[in-house]
């Protein structure tokens, strides 16, 4: 996983600069973050590549191993994307798979993960007669690991994302309105969420795919940071003000204050662990 705060020149794409906390909530009950987060760079025959995965376990006495469910699932997502990099080297070929076979092949990955780290721990468990879930049942297992997952592939001329869950992508154009390439499911209501250790992810698999543009500010985070808002309109006004203070205070101030705004928006909003991520488009002055 990344430190936080997290800041990185990536040119030519820009900058990278995020923060992840341990939600007021969950301080006050002495839990774990539950969210993780990982980026990695690639080199491959076809250029530059910038992979990036934010997830969020749900907690719960349901899913009382999704804090190492999340991190398994930013590892199995970035190790698949990258493998797919390498396999497919002609755009078209990325993009049908990316559609249609991607959450397949991830749910898949994500599960054999999950099953492996539960055998790990098997000697670790408490007694079966006082283990609230069924230790054989691979089902009640892989629940327990209950995440979701925001994946994002970013290349010299097009960025690919795709999610199972509840996660916030924007892309924030330069002086203009936040617009949300992967907007939420109507058929959820409240907290609902798809998760990756649904029946059938590949059904519920969102993905986008949009030509990259050198002025736009993406923003990636956990529903704990957009459910601390009022509505959406809030939560977009917030985005929207992001690009112009990075402007005039520069990323690497602003990566440094991303930490106690976190904890600020959680002690006052939701309550729950916050990733957020963001890639600017403008690199400091001297870097």
């Amino acid at each position: 996983m990344m430190d936080s705060p997290l800041h990185h020149p990536l040119p030519p794409y820009g900058t990278l600069l995020g923060a992840w906390r341990t939600g007021a909530a969950h301080r006050r009950r002495q839990q774990p973050c539950q969210d993780a987060a990982l980026w990695q760079w690639q080199e491959t025959a076809t250029g530059t590549h910038l992979l990036l995965a934010v997830a969020d376990g749900h907690g719960g006495s349901h899913y009382d191993r999704s804090e190492q469910g999340a991190r398994l699932a930013v590892v199995e997502g970035l190790r698949l994307l990258s493998e797919w990099l390498q396999a497919f080297s002609h755009p078209s070929q990325l993009l049908n798979s990316w559609r249609s076979d991607f959450a397949r092949f991830l749910q898949r990955r994500w599960r054999a993960a999950v099953l492996q780290h539960h055998a790990q721990q098997a000697n670790e468990e408490e007694p079966a007669a006082e283990n609230p879930h069924d230790p054989e049942d691979p089902t009640a297992i892989v629940r327990r690991y209950g995440a979701t997952l925001l994946v994002v592939l970013v290349q010299a001329d097009r960025i690919y994302a795709g999610q199972i869950g509840d996660g916030k992508l924007l892309r924030i154009p330069q002086g203009g309105p936040p617009c949300e390439p992967l907007p939420a499911d109507p058929a959820l209501l409240g907290s609902e969420t798809h998760s990756l250790c649904s029946e059938a992810v590949d059904k519920l698999w969102q993905s986008a795919t949009w030509q990259r543009q050198d002025d736009e500010t993406l923003l990636f985070c956990t529903d704990g940071l957009s459910d601390s808002f009022a509505g959406p309109e809030e939560f977009y006004r917030f985005a929207e003000s992001l690009p112009l203070l990075l402007q005039e205070r520069g990323s690497e101030t602003i990566a440094r204050h991303l930490p106690e705004w976190l904890d600020r928006y959680s002690e006052e909003g939701s309550g729950d662990d916050m990733t957020l991520l963001l890639l600017h488009p403008t690199l400091d002055a001297g870097v």
